[in-house]
């Protein structure tokens, strides 16, 4: 039983499925309609944005489909894409066989590229999904391409997706080209009750459940959509939990433990601190501006986060006053801890330069021209509340016994459950 209802969960709700299986809404209608219509339009761009599992990249894997089948297109996940990955797929999608080494040679060879296929009425159509995510060199190289011109006429259509927020980055000072092409952003809409219960019902029967409501009965649906906010890629998450958890079908209201967001992932190097909540619905992340202009916004993927000016850092921050390896951002169940590595000059909490810092939402971290606003860090223990006013040498100290005992009461709770057993 367990066993099939995985197998027919994964394949009508599952990842995979979503290239098989989609399913029209009003908001999915318009927003095809409002990105064909900008794209076709004298500016060819178009921007469309929504909140992680809104259903953006299904929207245009759709558009990719509706247009010609003589069309060069290249289709780009951007998140944490660097400047070079993003070139080289970008001539691999456009038929190259021959990938030109130099970062200089890539975008030379993409611009002859692109000005010869617009000068035939052909230009090249580049889709950038989660642009917001990608690296500020890969923006960069971005927003070159979208200035290119030839006979009047903008060389490299392009549409880009990314979370809210993407209007403002793309407006930013620092995408100049984009800014000036750009004629407005999509915004995904949730569906309605009604459409969440046909949603459902459509993936069941399209994995060959002929009666969706021996599996999926209307109150189960609705309450989906109730805790989903009708976004089609959580109630996707939901459904599959929903099914899994299942004794029988129809499945009841108490199958249905839903998960607001996904969960951050924990590495095993860095234990919980202490038991204060976890973090809220969305994951913690950082606002980086630069001369109070949007260039990026970093969603913790893991409990430990590098800042630099590296590429190979987490959250990059292109700067001259950055050192490569700058910061250390590590995320406990009660606290966000900033730790300088030895940084060249320094790292700035809120006006004052501190070696570490327990963090809280809407601190700023000053690293050279950049500033990293803290969204949606874990509320402060009391413990930890006590130590945020600490000297630094103070609170390291604190924090490494605190780490020792909890590891210590860890042990110590292993051992009497093995002798209880």
């Amino acid at each position: 039983m367990q066993s099939t209802q995985s197998w027919m969960s994964e394949k009508a709700f599952g990842k995979e499925s979503s290239d098989l299986v989609v399913v029209s809404y009003k908001s999915h209608r318009d927003a095809l309609t409002s990105l064909d219509a900008a794209l076709k339009g004298a500016k060819g761009i178009a921007l469309l944005q929504g909140p992680e599992g809104s259903g953006k990249t299904t929207t245009v894997r759709r558009l990719l489909e509706t247009l010609p089948t003589d069309s060069a297109v290249a289709f780009i996940n951007g998140d944490r894409i660097k400047v070079g990955d993003m070139l080289s797929k970008m001539l691999v999608q456009f038929g190259y066989d021959t990938i030109p080494a130099a970062i200089d040679e890539l975008e030379k060879t993409i611009r002859m590229y692109a000005t010869q296929q617009a000068q035939a009425g052909r230009p090249p159509v580049l889709i950038i999904d989660n642009v917001d995510q990608m690296y500020p060199s890969a923006l960069r190289s971005l927003n070159i391409l979208a200035e290119l011109e030839t006979e009047d006429r903008f060389a490299i259509r392009m549409v880009l997706t990314g979370r809210d927020g993407l209007a403002t980055l793309v407006g930013s000072e620092g995408m100049p080209g984009v800014r000036k092409r750009e004629d407005g952003c999509f915004d995904l809409d949730p569906m309605t009750k009604r459409e969440s219960l046909i949603y459902i019902h459509k993936r069941l029967a399209a994995c060959g459940v002929n009666d969706a409501d021996t599996i999926f009965p209307v109150d189960v649906c609705d309450y989906l959509h109730d805790q989903s906010g009708g976004w089609p890629g959580t109630i996707n998450e939901a459904a599959i939990k929903a099914m899994r958890n299942a004794t029988s079908f129809p499945l009841k209201l108490s199958d249905t433990i839903i998960q607001q967001a996904p969960p951050i992932k924990m590495v095993d190097d860095l234990p919980v601190l202490g038991a204060g909540k976890e973090a809220g619905p969305a994951a913690p992340s950082l606002l980086i501006t630069k001369n109070g202009e949007v260039v990026t916004e970093y969603t913790f993927k893991d409990n430990k986060v590098l800042i630099g000016r590296s590429d190979f850092a987490d959250a990059v921050v292109d700067d001259q006053f950055v050192s490569k390896m700058h910061a250390a951002l590590l995320l406990f169940s009660d606290a966000l801890v900033m730790l300088d590595l030895n940084s060249s000059n320094g790292t700035t909490v809120n006006s004052v330069v501190r070696r570490s810092a327990i963090l809280k939402s809407d601190d700023i971290i000053s690293l050279g021209d950049h500033r990293l606003k803290v969204k949606n860090a874990p509320a402060i223990s009391d413990e930890m509340a006590e130590l945020r006013e600490s000297p630094d040498t103070i609170k390291m100290k604190t924090l490494v016994d605190m780490r020792r005992k909890r590891e210590q009461r860890l042990e110590l709770v292993k051992t009497t459950k093995k002798n209880t057993i």
